[in-house]
């Protein structure tokens, strides 16, 4: 396998992929990144690198779990004062803590994505995530809107396993964010930041469950249309959906959704492998920072590197 690295100064990516640390307070089924014996990122390194970048750039927190980190905020803080975008994704559980959340927000984050597998079912999560975590993840959610932090979930959808979590996800974000006095369509940030439900099948990449579980995306477009009553769809292999928009390169469909208290989206991703056992392969917006404080196209350097930094 053959890829291009950039110098920072060079980039010419729209979203760069950092991986703040390998470790983790969980220890899902499925984790493209199941690594857990390297060192955290050096920050005066990123600090460097963040300062050669030649343009605004979403610069994409991940861990394993980045909140591992203790300087999170910091790193937050400073991506944003050189004019970058924050975000963050996370699997939420130290989100159960209210101050926490409060001061993700005062450290300037734009976006957050929680994942949230099994909705609030128990026995999905204890599948998929090891964990009875359906509490700790509603309540993060909980207090993620009482903060009014802009927000996207991440579902797994595996095949004989959760392929309700979809209708279920809808429900749960919704009741929550009601509960917490919210409309999708009138409530800042998320009238102009419209909340995306994101959902996708089990990659086969790094540790997972084998292809028996994995979805293909016309798969998961059928499972929507059923769940959420979605009928204005037609001809998705060839671009044209009436609910959303289908980027081929991308491999993902978005559809909007109204919910009895506003519009949200739910995305489908399309996370099958090439010849190569590459996911979303040959993508020109998203790259991942590299060892060597270069920019690399992202899954063809986790692929590449044997899910290592």
């Amino acid at each position: 396998m053959n890829y291009f690295e950039l110098s920072p100064r060079d980039n010419t990516f729209t979203n760069i992929v950092v991986d703040l640390t390998h470790r983790c307070n969980m220890e899902c089924a499925n984790c493209y990144i199941p690594n857990r014996d390297i060192p955290d990122l050096d920050t005066n390194k990123l600090y460097e690198f963040l300062e050669q970048l030649p343009f605004r750039t979403y610069i994409r927190l991940i861990g394993t779990e980045p909140t591992m980190r203790e300087d999170l905020f910091d790193i937050i803080k400073f991506v944003k004062k050189l004019g970058h975008r924050p975000s963050l994704t996370t699997n939420g559980l130290k989100l159960t803590n209210l101050s926490y959340v409060k001061n993700l927000k005062k450290s300037g984050l734009r976006l957050l994505l929680h994942s949230m597998n099994g909705a609030d079912d128990d026995k999905v999560y204890q599948i998929l995530d090891n964990g009875k975590w359906a509490t700790v993840k509603t309540r993060a959610l909980k207090n993620i809107f009482h903060c009014r932090l802009p927000i996207n979930t991440g579902t797994i959808i595996a095949k004989g396993i959760n392929e309700n979590t979809i209708k279920r996800q809808v429900e749960v974000f919704t009741s929550i964010a009601e509960k917490e006095n919210i409309n999708f369509n009138t409530t800042a940030p998320y009238n102009k930041i419209k909340p995306v439900l994101r959902m996708k099948s089990v990659g086969l990449i790094g540790r997972n469950m084998g292809k028996s579980h994995a979805y293909s995306l016309d798969e998961l477009l059928n499972l929507c249309q059923k769940q959420l009553d979605i009928v204005s769809i037609s001809n998705v292999s060839s671009g044209v959906v009436k609910a959303g928009n289908y980027d081929k390169h991308l491999g993902s469909l978005l559809l909007l959704v109204n919910t009895k208290i506003g519009e949200i989206y739910v995305r489908l991703i399309d996370w099958k492998t090439n010849d190569e056992g590459v996911i979303d392969h040959d993508n020109p917006f998203r790259g991942r920072l590299t060892q060597n404080w270069t920019i690399a196209p992202f899954f063809e350097h986790v692929k590449q590197n044997e899910y290592r930094y």
